[in-house]
């Protein structure tokens, strides 16, 4: 047993308490998309910021499909963790639509470094349109990477098409429930729709948080960064191999 169990919920984690979490959710609220909020209904929207890995979104994707959920799942075009234009994660991405979920821009405001919104709506337009050339299907919202006073100041409803899920209206109108840093910050999910007293709802979750057992955040982190790790060697030798070529130095244990 992990023993920040009691301040933070770590055990919570788990791909089998998150379909726990799914089918309680269903017994509570209607899941609506970000296309069409119906405000002053009882609803849920469910979201995925894809900060760290594709990989374990796919795993949550498809617990969710086998409930009969959809989701949104906000690629960042910028991502440390991942390259979402790389053949095999972008599949991965393909692979998530297919099983009837939707995408977002997961964008990044520290990294275009910007200070106020003349030119946000622009290029929040731009990065959406990527998304759409490579994955065929339209994001019809954005969250913002990290957020912080500066991102948080724009609180237009709609920026470059996009509706922004930290809008005025979304902040006052929709209580909200995140898993940031692998921890419940402000409520516990569980216990959110345990009492289902909040009529609509947004739920933010991270795929890496989620694994087979539980793990402290920093040792998820590791595992989807030596995932990656190991991804990108064995298909750089594999490359080496197919075109005939050395490859110097290789491990023992790669072909």
């Amino acid at each position: 047993m992990i023993k920040s169990k009691i301040q933070h919920h770590i055990d919570d984690f788990t791909e089998k308490h998150y379909r726990d979490l799914l089918l309680l959710a269903l017994k509570k609220y209607h899941f609506a998309s970000y296309e069409n909020i119906p405000f002053g209904e009882r609803f849920v929207l469910w979201r995925h910021d894809c900060d760290f890995s594709l990989n374990r979104a796919l795993k949550l994707a498809q617990i969710e499909a086998e409930e009969g959920v959809a989701a949104t799942y906000f690629i960042h075009p910028h991502s440390e963790f991942y390259n979402p234009f790389e053949k095999g994660q972008s599949k991965i991405i393909h692979e998530i639509l297919e099983l009837g979920h939707t995408i977002g821009l997961h964008f990044d405001a520290q990294y275009h470094e910007l200070e106020n919104d003349e030119t946000l709506g622009k290029i929040i337009r731009f990065e959406a349109s990527i998304l759409r050339y490579y994955f065929g299907r339209e994001p019809h919202a954005f969250s913002f990477h990290n957020p912080n006073d500066t991102s948080l100041s724009f609180e237009k409803e709609k920026y470059g098409g996009l509706v922004n899920c930290y809008s005025r209206r979304i902040k006052k109108e929709i209580p909200y429930c995140s898993d940031s840093n692998g921890y419940w910050r402000y409520r516990r999910l569980y216990e959110v729709l345990s009492a289902g007293e909040d009529n609509c709802l947004q739920v933010l979750t991270h795929p890496a948080w989620w694994q087979e057992m539980p793990m402290l955040p920093m040792e998820r982190i590791a595992r989807c960064i030596s995932g990656r790790s190991e991804e990108i060697e064995k298909n750089y030798t594999e490359n080496l191999s197919k075109m005939g070529r050395k490859n110097i130095g290789a491990k023992d244990k790669i072909p």
